[in-house]
């Protein structure tokens, strides 16, 4: 199942709000406290039963920072009716930038604004292509940082994408893979040398290169380099260059 996640940017509070969506057997449905939320009413569950027809309610479970949580989902009718009656003056704002910008783009593209989400990141892909390669008594910089970096931005809410604004895919293991080498160096760690090689091999047409795979004792010091340096220091350039979306999640992820 895959989570869209839009932002909207209110008038009254000055700030972006979240929208998050799930496709479900090809159509559009929107977390309702979400929704309600934009279009400022006080109790959301009570909007939602009162102003929403059934047919078009249900429960589904989504993935939060807290874990897989049942949610209440409101189809697109719906929000036409807590839309006519919130009290909000950016309540019509927010109905012609949902129906005529989202909705048409994620219908004509697949997705809304400059990136496609849709697109099972190449990250991730070659994460799984190269996981067979990596001895057991080692880790990889890529399956390592599946974990500490990708799993933990879901858990707050965002997907690293496949490719940036650019075009150009999103491969974050590079950067850490580079840096994290030059930090046991520059600390004179006694893990400094201990990595073996492994073909790391791209989905494309280009060659495979050698990797480098860790022993599993170096993992500990790894962990510590992403949360307490590369994450604070370097992630927050790595990702305004390719997807600005990640800036207002990386935050989260350091206080989770």
């Amino acid at each position: 199942m895959q989570i869209e996640i839009f932002k909207f940017e209110s008038e009254e509070e000055q700030m972006f709000n979240e929208i998050r969506t799930v496709e479900i057997d090809g159509e559009i449905w929107f977390v309702a406290a979400d929704v309600t939320n934009v279009l400022g009413y006080s109790n959301g569950k009570e909007a939602v039963a009162g102003l929403c027809k059934i047919k078009g309610v249900k429960k589904h479970d989504i993935p939060t920072q807290s874990g897989n949580q049942k949610v209440t989902l409101i189809n697109e009718p719906n929000i036409y009716r807590l839309t006519v009656k919130s009290k909000l003056e950016s309540a019509e704002k927010f109905e012609d930038w949902l129906f005529e910008e989202v909705i048409p783009s994620v219908r004509k593209k697949g997705f809304y604004g400059r990136i496609d989400r849709s697109q099972e990141p190449n990250f991730y892909l070659r994460y799984k292509d190269n996981l067979h390669k990596i001895d057991r008594n080692y880790f990889s910089v890529i399956s390592e940082l599946f974990v500490t970096l990708n799993a933990e931005l879901e858990k707050v809410g965002y997907e690293i994408p496949d490719r940036s604004e650019t075009g150009k895919q999103i491969m974050p293991d590079i950067s850490v893979g580079i840096m994290f080498s030059n930090f046991l160096k520059k600390i004179g760690s006694e893990f400094n040398g201990s990595h073996r090689f492994y073909d790391h091999s791209f989905l494309d047409d280009r060659p495979d290169v050698e990797a480098r795979m860790y022993p599993l004792e170096v993992l500990p010091t790894f962990r510590k380099f992403i949360f307490d340096k590369w994450i604070p220091e370097n992630a927050q350039n790595y990702f305004k260059e390719r997807d600005p979306l990640a800036l207002d999640y990386l935050p989260k992820l350091l206080e989770s």
